[in-house]
């Protein structure tokens, strides 16, 4: 009798055991599974846009970026092109914490205004899930610009400034991408920019822009990256344009080596910040060859 209770006593326990392995790996797939996705994008930066990602938490980015003047201009004498910097920007980048980062930047300027300062507020509101119950990241972003170039006399001048707030734009963006697979990520940039002041010609402060973006990743440290805008501008259409500007579109390489990242990308724009690129891209990919080559390098520092 005590040997079958014996034995009745040693199944049980060996099924509560086999139970309890059983449920908690149950619990650790189901957690697993329902991880955070990692590296949707390898830096904050594309080609000119942000991308989805942040500055990690208590790390600061040096970020230097640099963009030569078109290849179509250009001569034999200035390298066409790569002997001149039409922009170049520095800035410091700083996660506050692992969703929310701020910039401060600095850069020369290309469009119609110059001397630019530039700060912007980065928040990741969502991020996808390996168990696709979140299906994408979502990160909205928040930049202004101010100029610092002497104020013009002349009234048609994009830069006839009254008032200090004059010297002001701004562009907001929702940020949406999705990691389809270790190779190919997307990206939609809904964008809304605005201009304090404007010429008379281009009498549109506000306007609407779509953006696209991807990444695609053919090697463990290098990819391909495209993005690109149309600005739902009708200052910026055929019937009634104002100057030539046209749809900013890049197409860049990127390598990671090391703590750097380094970018190099052929554009049609020589602006580095959204308020300058979005209504400013003047040259084309297709008139005159109008692309120029530029680079960003990103160092992260950790700070405790």
């Amino acid at each position: 009798m005590k040997s079958i209770f014996s034995l009745i006593t040693a199944i049980f326990i060996t099924t509560n055991l086999f139970a309890q392995d059983d449920l908690s790996a149950l619990f650790t797939e189901d957690k697993k599974t329902n991880e955070p996705v990692s590296a949707t994008f390898k830096t904050s930066r594309l080609n000119m846009s942000h991308s989805v990602e942040i500055v990690g938490a208590h790390q600061l980015d040096f970020r230097v970026s640099h963009n030569f003047s078109d290849f179509g201009s250009g001569t034999a004498h200035n390298m066409y092109g790569f002997n001149q910097i039409s922009n170049i920007r520095i800035a410091l980048e700083y996660g506050i914490n692992k969703n929310f980062t701020v910039g401060l930047g600095s850069s020369k300027g290309f469009g119609e205004v110059k001397e630019l300062y530039d700060g912007y507020l980065k928040y990741k509101l969502l991020r996808q899930t390996t168990n696709n119950k979140i299906p994408v990241t979502v990160t909205l972003l928040g930049v202004s610009t101010i100029s610092g170039v002497h104020a013009s006399s002349d009234p048609t001048s994009a830069t006839y400034f009254t008032t200090f707030a004059d010297r002001i734009s701004y562009c907001t963006q929702i940020l949406i991408a999705r990691k389809f697979n270790e190779k190919l990520s997307v990206q939609l940039m809904p964008s809304y920019v605005h201009r304090n002041f404007v010429t008379f010609a281009d009498s549109e402060n506000d306007f609407l822009a779509m953006g696209i973006g991807a990444r695609y990743k053919f090697t463990k440290r290098s990819a391909v990256v495209i993005d690109g805008y149309l600005p739902f501008s009708k200052y910026r259409t055929a019937q009634h344009k104002v100057g030539n500007y046209y749809n900013p579109l890049g197409i860049g390489y990127e390598i990671e080596t090391g703590g750097h990242v380094f970018h190099v990308s052929f554009v049609n724009t020589g602006g580095l910040v959204e308020t300058d690129f979005i209504p400013y891209s003047n040259t084309s990919w297709t008139k005159k060859f109008g692309v120029r080559m530029g680079f960003n390098i990103s160092r992260w520092f950790t700070i405790y």
